[in-house]
């Protein structure tokens, strides 16, 4: 017999689904897709990891050509700087913020806080992507897509800036070879990491930074580094 309050929570949880389903603006032909999007890997036997995977694939094979449409005339590397902007765990995030995707996901009751996370809210965004990619094809994926993002599309007027590339380009231009990148602490809990990441070049120079995830502490590492590297060249200059 199901207790009142999971009775509750269920009904709660399919309101929620069926206004998120008005805002994706797509009827599924299988529900089933955007049930296995909305149910976090906390939950035992069944989560949303393998359409997230898939999900990230199609967000930046729609996001690349909107880029290139968008900029004809843009070389590789400055495509590819926008690109990394648009399909960062922190654009995906916000895009599932806005839909309030995290309404229906389906946890572990015992960790409220897990939907707080921006790498779930991002994971989220995905999976519910590819979700929409299995059941109505490439265009209807691409129709939320574009329309979500176009804010995002329409506002990036200059090239955002990669600090990862920055520092890489910075480094062989100086001849100091290219910076490696590692992980050398994860602590915190599942929902709320906090990654210490060394990037380091070979002459010896290294820097840590610390962030909610490997990639944002990566770029932090590089922002840092090259700071370090670019004020000692001033006052040696």
């Amino acid at each position: 017999m199901i207790s009142a309050p999971a009775q509750n929570n269920k009904a709660k949880n399919n309101k929620a689904k069926d206004v998120l389903i008005k805002k994706l603006a797509h009827d599924f032909h299988n529900p089933e897709l955007l049930d296995e999007a909305l149910h976090h890997s906390s939950m035992v036997g069944r989560s949303n990891e393998r359409l997230e995977f898939l999900g990230d694939r199609v967000l930046g094979l729609v996001i690349s050509e909107a880029l290139m449409q968008k900029y004809p005339q843009a070389v590789e590397g400055e495509l590819a700087k926008r690109l990394s902007a648009l399909v960062s765990r922190q654009s995906c995030a916000e895009i599932a913020q806005q839909y309030n995707m995290a309404a229906p996901l389906i946890h572990d009751q015992q960790n409220e806080n897990i939907m707080l996370s921006d790498n779930v809210m991002a994971n989220l965004c995905e999976a519910i992507i590819a979700a929409l990619y299995m059941d109505g094809g490439l265009d209807v994926a691409a129709r939320f897509i574009l329309q979500a993002w176009a804010p995002m599309l329409d506002a990036m007027t200059n090239v955002p800036a990669n600090p990862k590339s920055d520092l890489q380009e910075y480094t062989s231009r100086e001849g100091l070879g290219l910076p490696t990148y590692k992980v050398i602490d994860t602590t915190g809990p599942d929902h709320a990491p906090v990654i210490s990441v060394e990037v380091a070049l070979d002459n010896g120079t290294r820097v840590c930074a610390q962030a909610g995830s490997k990639k944002k502490a990566e770029i932090e590492a590089a922002q840092s580094l090259l700071e370090v590297l670019k004020a000692g060249t001033e006052e040696t200059s």
